[in-house]
């Protein structure tokens, strides 16, 4: 009897050990569980802000402080050319240009339109010789030049500072050289060629136009 006793004993110890490991394990999942999903969170969040860092530490936009006027947009020109013709406020430049007894940033903006002269739809082209001429409403001059090769914020230009005091219509004329005048050259082989043998291939130079607006002098 006693015998039997010991043995009741013993194994109500073994089941009371059993348990007792039983939820101590419990307990460690739910810990190690717990622990994970803090460590995913944390991880989350981290990432969060590391992306939202990176962004705010890309480099802000230029070119934002000045707002151009359009003359003309959108006229094509020998037909491979898209000319449009802008102003704004004078801008100094590396040549040591100076805004002071200019009124305006003249330029003009040309790109490629579809060609055989080895540029992309949309390039810019470079090389050009661009003059303008600016006259009143009486047909007098008003303003007239050669443009200069230059970049800005939004990209390559052709452009100058000029002075245009008064308000009133005028009109715009610009006469576009070719590049080949500049020695500007073209591959002329079957294998390496654009495809034009020069540029004065179904293109009749200079390319002028003109165009009249009315104008309205600049606050800045």
């Amino acid at each position: 009897m006693e015998q039997t006793k010991n043995l009741s004993s013993w194994l109500v110890a073994l089941f009371a050990c059993a348990a007792l490991v039983a939820c101590l394990g419990l307990a460690g999942c739910g810990s190690n569980s717990a622990a994970s999903s803090s460590a995913a969170e944390s991880s989350s969040a981290a990432a969060e802000e590391s992306s939202s860092a990176s962004e705010d530490a890309a480099a802000p936009e230029v070119g934002t402080g000045f707002e151009e006027t359009p003359i003309f947009e959108g006229e094509e020109a020998g037909g491979w050319l898209d000319v449009a013709a802008v102003y704004f406020q004078p801008v100094p430049m590396t040549d040591g240009s100076t805004i002071e007894g200019k009124d305006i940033h003249l330029e003009a903006d040309i790109h490629a339109l579809e060609n055989k002269f080895g540029f992309g739809v949309g390039d810019w082209v470079p090389y050009l010789t661009v003059s303008y001429k600016i006259t009143d409403a009486d047909g007098k001059e008003a303003a007239a030049g050669t443009f200069m090769e230059m970049s800005a914020s939004d990209g390559p230009h052709y452009g100058a500072n000029i002075a245009l005091p008064d308000a009133g219509t005028y009109t715009l004329e610009l006469t576009i050289g070719s590049p080949a005048d500049n020695n500007y050259l073209l591959h002329t082989d079957a294998e390496t060629g654009p495809g034009a043998s020069s540029f004065d291939d179904g293109v009749k130079w200079p390319l002028v136009i003109t165009k009249s607006w009315d104008y309205v002098p600049l606050e800045y």
